[in-house]
């Protein structure tokens, strides 16, 4: 079922079952499907204080509403990829999380990916500690570049950078890089920059403007593609009736 569709739905729990679903849904350890969010905060016409009093909580704030969904094909989509980059017992992979938050992101794909490929891959997830974010799974507290240093990631994966900071040319920099892949607001919206992150030619300054540009990511021999089957399952703190999708993944691969 598209989120179109499922949010289309009139709701059919009580108020008293929504607000056990939302308690449900503060246990780290539970994934939850489109529906089970659809149903523990959709109103009739708009979404409730609770959606965002559930999003927008300091201790651990909520920027990408994880769900069976999306983990599912995310990590149908790493698998394939596993097996093109040839990950094998004997030369296991790394998949590296950046600004991994409370680690229920690489939690749930490394128990997708090793029900899959037991002892073939491992995802990592890391953050430099400084937003002091409650974890719920085991996170190393490290700075990205020592993390790209250490760990040799094949794939790395950042979920909702920052708004106007950019680490991909870190990335890119990084030899054992095959691809990254970024989750979140893309073109225009509140993750990354414009043009380091994006290539948007529109955030150049005015004397910019006539002068040929080449997107970093181009430049560096990267190409970019919307993961069609997994941003299709995306929920974020952003979406309201009328105004879903908002967020996306989107992958770059390096082109040798």
């Amino acid at each position: 079922m598209s989120v179109e569709t499922l949010f289309d739905r009139a709701p059919t729990l009580s108020q008293s079952e929504r607000e056990l679903m939302r308690e449900k849904m503060r246990d780290p350890n539970f994934l939850p499907t489109h529906d089970d969010i659809y149903q523990a905060f959709k109103s009739e016409e708009y979404y409730s204080e609770e959606w965002h009093r559930f999003c927008f909580n300091e201790d651990n704030p909520v920027f990408e509403f994880l769900n069976e969904e999306f983990i599912t094909a995310f990590s149908n989509y790493l698998a394939v990829r596993v097996e093109s980059l040839g990950a094998s017992e004997d030369s296991p992979m790394t998949i590296l999380e950046v600004g991994a938050g409370n680690g229920r992101l690489s939690h749930f794909l490394q128990q997708k990916l090793e029900a899959r490929f037991s002892g073939k891959v491992t995802v990592v997830a890391t953050d430099s500690g400084e937003w002091s974010l409650k974890t719920a799974f085991p996170v190393e507290v490290i700075g990205h570049k020592e993390a790209l240093e250490k760990h040799k990631p094949k794939i790395v994966i950042f979920s909702w950078m920052p708004y106007q900071e950019d680490i991909t040319d870190d990335f890119r920099a990084g030899e054992s890089v095959e691809e990254y892949i970024l989750i979140g607001e893309s073109d225009g919206g509140c993750c990354g920059d414009e043009w380091r992150t994006w290539g948007l030619s529109w955030s150049f300054d005015d004397e910019d403007t006539g002068k040929e540009k080449v997107a970093p990511y181009i430049a560096e021999r990267f190409e970019r593609e919307d993961i069609k089957d997994v941003s299709n399952h995306q929920i974020c703190r952003s979406d309201t009736l009328g105004g879903l999708r908002h967020s996306s993944t989107e992958s770059f691969r390096r082109n040798r």
